[in-house]
């Protein structure tokens, strides 16, 4: 099926990317999801050759689609230009346009938009010939995708609009709500950081056209409609997860994510092996986000084992990022720092193929004209450098988004200071958190005494202990472990490490924003300031809760004194 990835690029980036992302990074991921979207497209989408009589036609189709897969895109083109001229010289037009729609792809695959959108108007020619509107709508997705990968923005849209009309054509009722299903899936991701209420209104347009499907169709196996059900509730879910969403409600996200978990023991193991794995990365995110870190380490770890058979590289990165936070909030720190090493190696990996990908375009250039002589080199030296310069353009707007997102996190940080700076703080009645039930019974005259206790320790500054521990501070507050992590579990929505960890980088945060001599110290004083054995684990610990490193705070800090002065 073909299908754009989801709305979601990597949260790490994209809480990511469809799929997300961080999105920083995150608008990246506009360009890569593009690219993996013209790679779904298969070429071998026809089972039965178009051109009765002739074999010829469906051996050259099927032995440029071996070369192809193989990486050798010069030899599946030479094929499919004979299997064209083959088709033009036998008067068949429908293996004509099959042979045109595989030749596009491989000119996608090989990072030549302008040449695969040339050849997509003889294939949309054909297709109209033919009043083949499915295969209309499909083109016009293509393009639609080729136009936004060339930045032309305005001419993507329209030929979304267009893939919509062509769709709503398709005679055959189950098969036109579903290509119309296809269209508002795949116009949704181009809406998104544009307008969240076409995200949403396209993505729910898209839900009522699927359902519309009957289960019994023929032309519409029921995998493929619970398949694209499954994609739909899903990107919903993302949609009200994602903290940017004006209108983020945490309870429609896991209902829909419910839904598709629904759909998905529908069809058991005959759902696209793909879609369940962006389903669980997403539910993975969503409990890392609840800090049911439990249930999402679970996820993740089924979404990397189901990742080994079916390479998903921007998945694994996301999931490794969050396997990491989540194993932090059990307090299991050894397996924190073992997703977290994985994640850089891939991230790094995935950046290298990310450039050479861009530079490819170059070096096709410059081989192919290599011998037209001095002028052409020349010309194409020209070329180079000004794609160089578009190159380093985009890294650097990239990096300067990237660094955006991260001072927008500083300034809300200091923002919350300065509030809490001006208040009369007088500290609210611990709340109990309802969603959390408790599995040991306490009284109510225990629990009111160790929240008395809890409160006199926080503000002991006892916390800065480097042999801090459960049982130490359960002595040290006359009560037993178990009531005690209750109790914090409950009260404080925290386990005893990720506790512990709020109070210390809250002290150094404070110290830090108070006292600028602090701002003067070396990394390895300030951890052993706030109680960590190592400035390792002291600087995982500040970006787990700040989302930036201390050094970063410090500078920005530094910087400030200096504007204002």
């Amino acid at each position: 099926m073909v299908k754009k990835l989801s709305l979601r690029t990597s949260q790490f980036i994209f809480s990511t990317n469809k799929r997300n992302s961080n999105q920083g990074a995150q608008r990246l991921y506009t360009i890569i999801i593009s690219l993996l979207f013209l790679f779904l497209f298969s070429m071998a989408n026809a089972t039965t050759i178009l051109c009765p009589g002739n074999e010829n036609v469906d051996q050259l189709i099927d032995q440029a689609i071996s070369l192809n897969d193989k990486g050798k895109s010069k030899e599946a083109l030479g094929l499919l230009q004979k299997a064209v001229e083959m088709t033009r010289s036998i008067g068949c037009e429908k293996g004509e346009l099959d042979a045109v729609k595989n030749i596009m792809l491989v000119y996608s695959q090989t990072y030549d938009y302008k040449k695969a959108l040339e050849i997509s108007n003889r294939a949309k020619e054909l297709a109209i010939g033919q009043k083949n509107y499915k295969t209309l709508s499909t083109l016009c997705n293509k393009r639609a995708i080729l136009y936004e990968n060339l930045g032309l923005y305005d001419e993507s849209l329209k030929e979304y609009e267009a893939a919509l009309k062509y769709a709503k054509l398709v005679s055959e009722t189950n098969e036109r709500h579903y290509q119309t299903s296809l269209v508002y899936y795949n116009m949704a991701p181009y809406y998104q950081g544009r307008s969240d209420e076409k995200v949403l209104y396209y993505l729910e347009k898209s839900r009522e056209e699927i359902v519309k499907v009957s289960d019994n169709s023929a032309e519409v196996p029921l995998d493929k409609k619970v398949d694209m059900l499954i994609s739909v509730n899903m990107n919903l879910g993302i949609h009200y997860r994602d903290s940017r969403n004006k209108r983020r409600n945490i309870k429609l996200s896991e209902f829909y994510f419910n839904e598709a978990l629904k759909q998905l023991d529908l069809v058991k193991g005959e759902v696209n092996l793909d879609t369940k794995i962006d389903l669980y990365q997403a539910l993975q995110e969503f409990y890392q986000l609840k800090k049911n870190y439990r249930k999402a380490i679970e996820y993740g770890e089924s979404m990397l084992a189901m990742e080994k058979s079916n390479s998903m590289p921007y998945n694994r990165r996301v999931g490794y990022m969050v396997l990491a936070k989540s194993y932090l909030g059990i307090g299991d720190s050894q397996t924190s720092q073992r997703y977290l090493d994985l994640f850089s190696k891939l991230n790094d990996s995935i950046t290298s193929i990310e450039k050479e990908a861009v530079e490819v375009p170059v070096k096709n250039i410059i081989s192919e004209n290599k011998v037209d002589g001095e002028r052409k080199i020349k010309r194409i030296v020209a070329i180079s450098f000004v794609i160089l310069i578009l190159v380093t353009g985009g890294m650097l707007i990239y990096r300067r988004r990237s660094n955006k997102a991260i001072h927008k996190k500083y300034e809300d940080l200091i923002a919350k200071i300065s509030q809490d700076n001006e208040e009369n703080k007088t500290e609210p009645a611990p709340e109990r958190n309802k969603g959390i039930k408790s599995s040991v019974t306490i009284t109510d005259e225990t629990v009111k005494a160790l929240l008395l206790k809890l409160e006199k320790f926080e503000a002991s500054e006892k916390y800065l202990r480097k042999e801090l521990s459960l049982t130490w501070m359960a002595n040290s507050l006359s009560t037993n472990p178990k009531y005690l992590s209750e109790v914090i579990k409950i009260y404080r929505n925290h386990n005893f490490t990720s506790y512990i960890n709020e109070l210390r980088i809250n002290y150094i945060i404070k110290k830090l924003y108070e006292r600028p001599i602090y701002r003067e110290y070396k990394i390895t004083y300030l951890a052993e300031e706030c109680g960590y054995a190592t400035p390792r684990v002291f600087v995982n610990a500040f970006k787990m809760e700040t989302g930036f490193t201390p050094s970063y705070f410090v500078e920005q800090l530094k910087v400030s004194v200096v504007e204002v002065d």
